[in-house]
């Protein structure tokens, strides 16, 4: 066990960053940025503590609270869920006092929470309506990728080869001794990932900066392979048009102009405008020449384009190793209004390819709601489509985030 001396001010930064997310529903990695940002007080071993915490709590809540029920029910507050993630985490806390336990108690806690939890959702910590309805749709699987989807996020890089290669990118990080790794890229075919094994603010590095590089899920990376094979091999590069419609932040949509090499035209957009703000920044930085901005309202008006990328709206089941507040905000209700927006532009913008043209349909769910079950439903409402591919990636099989794509070719 690793000894820890954690202070009132942790415990108070702890609990602030949990009510926020608990009570409020705020994003967690947000409101862990927006607490620093507010409280530079704190140094980088007590900002990792903090973090780590806020992020360990979150993901284990329903567990961690049913582990004190059966322990005490009398520990009802935030800083005993302090208290069971140190504990449940190795940790040997040496001042017990400031939880208001004696050291006889704390071992007798940290015994008691090694108990085996026989309900699945409560051992996997996810609500029980949305454990079920998971196991009613997806069936005995979801009980592995409720377990997988619970394991720490790998850090994924996509190296930008309109600047560099990642032989060259891999020198930088050993010079810089970053461990890294290429083993599981090699599972997806990626040529241009890279997983960082160290811990290190790459973000602050002066090769992000230089747009070397971006940090981008495996997973999500594949989504940019899957779309280049998908383009007709007898079209040009510079002949080729896209439509990026559902950009967000716009990580996709640099990795499509550095794998077409700046050439043909990307047109990027989202229906929330202040998600798109950056992109023109980055993709000056990334040295991308290809993309332009289009506002959303006139997206709808391009015609014969080569292909139309709907990287759709969806529930996130995919990323819950990365945004383990989403499982207690997900509800069936959500899921029928993100089905709803899918079909919506799957139908808005069929027409705006040309003859023999695609649309790549994208998720980063694990629901076949969201998935199969859409494409199947767009098919047998537009016979002048067909199913060209598709591929989920589970990270019951990857390393990665969750995701779904499909290629559909109209005919």
């Amino acid at each position: 066990m690793q000894p820890i001396k954690i202070h009132q001010n942790i415990i108070d930064a702890i609990i602030t960053c949990i009510k926020a997310v608990v009570e409020d529903e705020k994003v967690a990695d947000k409101e862990i940025f927006h607490f620093f940002k507010q409280n530079k007080q704190f140094g980088s071993r007590d900002r990792k503590q903090i973090a780590e915490s806020v992020y360990d709590i979150i993901r284990w809540k329903i567990k961690y609270t049913y582990l004190l029920e059966q322990f005490d029910t009398t520990l009802t507050h935030y800083k005993h869920l302090i208290l069971v993630s140190l504990l449940n985490r190795n940790y040997e806390i040496s001042n017990p006092e400031i939880f208001d336990f004696s050291a006889n108690r704390i071992e007798e806690l940290s015994s008691s929470i090694q108990q085996e939890i026989s309900v699945p959702n409560i051992a996997q910590s996810y609500p029980k309506d949305f454990y079920d309805f998971c196991l009613k749709h997806i069936g005995e699987s979801w009980h592995q990728l409720a377990q997988a989807l619970n394991k720490k996020a790998n850090v994924y890089l996509r190296v930008n080869t309109l600047k560099t290669t990642r032989a060259k990118f891999i020198v930088h990080l050993e010079k810089e001794e970053i461990l890294y790794s290429t083993e599981n890229c090699a599972t997806l075919a990626n040529e241009n990932g890279i997983e960082i094994l160290s811990k290190n603010n790459l973000k602050n590095s002066i090769y992000y900066q230089q747009g070397l590089f971006e940090i981008q899920d495996i997973g999500s990376q594949a989504i940019g392979d899957f779309i280049v094979d998908s383009l007709p091999k007898n079209q040009l590069t510079q002949h080729v048009s896209i439509a990026d419609v559902c950009a967000g932040a716009g990580g996709k949509t640099l990795q499509l102009s550095a794998l077409l090499n700046n050439k043909g035209k990307i047109y990027a957009c989202d229906y929330q405008a202040s998600r798109i703000k950056n992109l023109e920044y980055r993709a000056q930085q990334a040295g991308c020449n290809n993309i332009e901005i289009i506002d959303y309202k006139n997206a709808h008006q391009l015609k014969d384009l080569s292909l139309v990328f709907i990287d759709a709206p969806c529930s996130g089941s995919g990323t819950f190793k990365r945004q383990a507040d989403l499982k207690y905000k997900i509800s069936e209700e959500k899921i029928n209004t993100y089905t709803s927006i899918q079909q919506q532009l799957l139908e808005t913008y069929k027409n705006c390819i040309t003859k023999n043209g695609k649309i790549i349909y994208a998720t980063c769910s694990i629901l076949p709601q969201e998935n199969e079950h859409q494409i199947q439903a767009f098919l047998q409402k537009n016979k002048h489509f067909k199913l060209e591919n598709s591929i989920s990636i589970l990270p019951t099989k990857y390393n990665s985030d969750g995701f779904f794509m499909a290629s559909l070719v109209r005919v």
